[in-house]
């Protein structure tokens, strides 16, 4: 599921963005808890997310990563994201510098 258009200076539309919202304020919570993963999917650089096990509160568990990379577009896909009442459920552990771990999406369906 594609949700991210990026233009061509390889950020995110602000229509997509937009989309994004609106999708995640939605009253379709299985679509919303996709297209939330689907965000996490398309970061600009392709192996800076996906699953993987962190500690998290003491405990290395299974998570999906998200590295921002300090490149403005995905910080523009986390700042949406944010703005979700998904965003507190689902995030299990933040480090400075643009580091999101998140619940994995297999456990949620």
């Amino acid at each position: 599921m594609k949700v991210i258009e990026w233009d061509q200076n390889g950020c995110p539309t602000e229509e997509s963005l937009e989309r994004l919202e609106e999708v995640l304020a939605d009253e379709d919570v299985i679509m919303a808890h996709k297209v939330f993963y689907a965000a996490l999917e398309e970061n600009f650089y392709r192996d800076s997310c996906g699953p993987r096990k962190v500690e998290v509160r003491g405990e290395i568990i299974d998570v999906w990563e998200y590295h921002t990379l300090g490149w403005s577009g995905n910080e523009s896909i986390i700042n949406t994201l944010q703005t979700s009442w998904m965003w507190n459920w689902l995030l299990e552990r933040y480090d400075a510098g643009g580091h999101y771990y998140f619940k994995p999406q297999a456990d949620l369906e």
